[in-house]
């Protein structure tokens, strides 16, 4: 009787103590929401202690700790290596399985769940001289396969200034979180792919017009705003998989926060170099290319220092730009209010990144959001610009005609001069409807393709390889795009300015090799074979940049126009002893004899599809005959429809 009254007051106590220690565990109920950030107050922190240690302790010490945050906030040494410990006890929906989504640790990890190792970013050791760190964002799943869910985290720090949980871990069911996690990643590579595409057309545009660096600043700016968010959030840099080190990782995203400041200043001045003091302006930029320079050379244990105190500085960098927004638009600059605008919208997205990297809020880095809606509205200055330019011509045309309305004698003289305008204006007419023809058809089909995966992205209709191809596909598109802006931008200067050349006798093979390996991948794709003999030297006299966008445009074409598995050759031969012959041949679709008489026309916009429907402009063979012509030779086509087509150039090869 007495074992039976002892067994159970021990069975009694022992219910009482899981009764209370189920009771002391929060709950999370993942049918009320599907999502939960774990940013609370119930993690265990074990400094100087591993997982197994916590295992193997009867007693171990730990404290209750904030996440996300950094250890050193509890007066613990900012390197070394520490456990996270959370458990809780789940309500989930019959045959769910739940999702972990973990971000960016100082600096490197093992996670286990329920005691089994699930994932190793970077090497975690206790030992400085074998710890390795490293940054990857990544989602686990697992099953919920007991009443309580213990989530561990092993943390080693020796390389940055502070170690821990930077951000906090998210877990839900594994639907609703593969569809943000896709989000996230879709919308990076968007902002990414857009400010890339924004540098490119920009840098372009500056090549055009060099006397202007307006546009110069802002396509840097835009490129390191793009190396800022892959460097950032999910790192997209380094799920590239390029092998990119850690250490390059946290220096990019350094140094494109400083390179973001530097170019954005330069660019404001080119807008109102009135309104920016001198010294002041120079005293500025010193202290960004000082940091810089500091965050390339220290290492990143010491660079991450300096971090705080650049944080401050740009937060008065940017109370200096407010100023100046405020200054320009009091004395009433032209398109200050627009600017203006634009400018605070950056300051604002700016200092929010700068509270949320330190973790004051919790939002979303939006800066790159702020440069792109910036690019929108500049893109409207830019058009009011030339609306006015317009506007003047006519109001000086009508000034002409009112002063010389009673005066015979200066009629004629004035009657020649404005048809002169008139067929200036018709001629930019013409040009403008060809250039936003141009762009309505070719350059709108990129953007377009890439907005409708984004749609499909967020109605979750698409895999991940399926995002993956289509991003590819994408890729090709904006690498056609590149020579079509090149393309638009040269015919629609040589019509407005006329060809401008510099010559120089120049041998071939190297242009024509390198336009061979840029075009690599085209001709993989369609399994070309492509023929040359290098062996033979062949000069000709012409301008260099002239020569290479116009075997650019040839050998595009004959790619363009070629059937899978095809051939393709490049023939070069002296035509006499002052001219060299130059062939692309192919033996793809040719052309009919109606397409070879418009081809060349300037009032005719003639364009195909290639054989897997790629699209041209219509631009790249009138570019051709435009630089073959100015430099004293001649380009013709021979070819009948089915059976290829061989296009000529013949070219000096003297000075004539």
């Amino acid at each position: 009787m007495g074992t039976r009254v002892y067994k159970f007051i021990l069975i009694f106590l022992l219910l009482i103590a899981v009764v209370k220690t189920a009771v002391s565990l929060p709950i999370i109920d993942f049918n009320k929401n599907s999502i939960i950030q774990l940013n609370n107050h119930d993690w265990e922190f074990y400094y100087g202690s591993s997982y197994q240690d916590i295992n193997h302790q009867t007693k171990p010490n730990s404290i209750q700790i904030n996440v996300p945050g950094n250890w050193a906030d509890h007066a613990f040494p900012n390197t070394g290596y520490g456990t996270y410990v959370f458990k809780f006890l789940p309500k989930i929906p019959v045959a769910s399985h739940l999702m972990l989504k973990m971000y960016t640790v100082a600096c490197s990890h093992n996670l286990y769940v329920n005691g089994h190792l699930i994932r190793k970013i970077g090497n975690y050791h206790v030992d400085a001289g074998k710890a390795k760190p490293d940054f990857y964002p990544y989602l686990v799943s697992f099953d919920a396969e007991k009443d309580t869910i213990e989530i561990a985290i092993e943390v080693a720090n020796f390389n940055y200034r502070n170690g821990g949980l930077w951000f906090t871990p998210i877990i839900g069911l594994s639907e609703p979180m593969e569809t943000l996690d896709k989000r996230n990643t879709a919308v990076e590579a968007f902002l990414i792919g857009s400010l890339f595409l924004l540098f490119s057309f920009f840098i372009t545009f500056y090549y055009t017009k060099t006397e202007d660096k307006t546009s110069l600043y802002f396509a840097l700016m835009c490129l390191f705003a793009a190396l800022r968010i892959g460097s950032t959030g999910e790192v997209l840099l380094r799920q590239l998989e390029l092998g990119i080190p850690w250490e390059l990782i946290v220096k990019i995203e350094y140094i494109s926060l400083t390179m973001v400041m530097v170019f954005g200043l330069l660019y404001l001045r080119c807008l109102f170099p009135r309104d920016f003091n001198p010294k002041v302006f120079s005293s500025l930029q010193l202290i960004q290319i000082f940091s810089a320079f500091c965050f390339l050379s220290l290492p990143v244990y010491y660079a991450s220092f300096i971090i705080p105190y650049y944080l401050l500085y740009c937060i008065f960098l940017l109370a200096y730009i407010i100023n100046l927004v405020v200054k320009v638009n009091l004395v009433k600059r032209p398109f200050s209010l627009q600017v203006g605008i634009a400018c605070l919208l950056v300051v604002f997205t700016g200092v929010n990144d700068i509270l949320h990297s330190q973790g004051l809020i919790k939002t979303f880095y939006a800066m790159p959001l702020g440069i792109l809606i910036y690019a929108i509205i500049q893109a409207m200055v830019i058009t009011k610009m030339f609306n006015i330019s317009f506007e003047k011509v006519e109001q000086l045309s009508n000034e002409l005609k009112d002063t010389n309305k009673n005066q015979l004698a200066i009629i004629e003289e004035r009657t020649s001069e404005l048809n002169k305008y008139a067929i200036d204006l018709k001629q930019s007419n013409q040009i403008k409807d060809k250039v936003f023809s141009i762009i309505a058809h070719d350059l709108r089909a990129p953007i377009k393709s890439l907005s409708t995966v984004l749609v499909w992205v967020s109605e979750d209709d698409l895999t991940f390889e399926e995002l993956k191809k289509s991003l590819s596909n994408i890729s090709k598109n904006v690498d056609t795009l590149n020579l079509t802006l090149e393309n638009l931008l040269q015919w629609s200067r040589s019509q407005l300015n006329g060809v401008k050349s510099e010559p120089e006798l120049i041998d071939i093979r190297k242009p024509i090799q390198e336009m061979m390996d840029l075009f690599k991948i085209q001709l993989g794709e369609k399994k070309l074979t492509l023929k040359y003999n290098h062996s033979h030297r062949y000069a000709v006299y012409i301008d260099k940049h002239h020569l290479n966008l116009l075997f650019r445009n040839l050998l595009s074409n004959a790619i363009k126009y070629s059937n899978e598995g095809g051939e393709i050759e490049i023939k070069a031969t002296h035509f006499n002893t002052e001219f060299t012959i130059i062939e692309f041949i192919d033996s793809g679709i040719g052309m009919s004899q109606d397409a070879m008489s418009k081809v060349f026309s300037a009032t005719d916009h003639y364009s195909t599809y290639g054989t897997k429907n790629e699209r041209g402009t219509g631009l790249g063979l009138l570019l051709c005959k435009e630089y073959v012509d100015n430099s004293g030779g001649k380009i013709w086509i021979e070819s009948k429809e089915g059976e290829g087509a061989k296009i000529s150039i013949v070219l000096p090869n003297t000075r004539m």
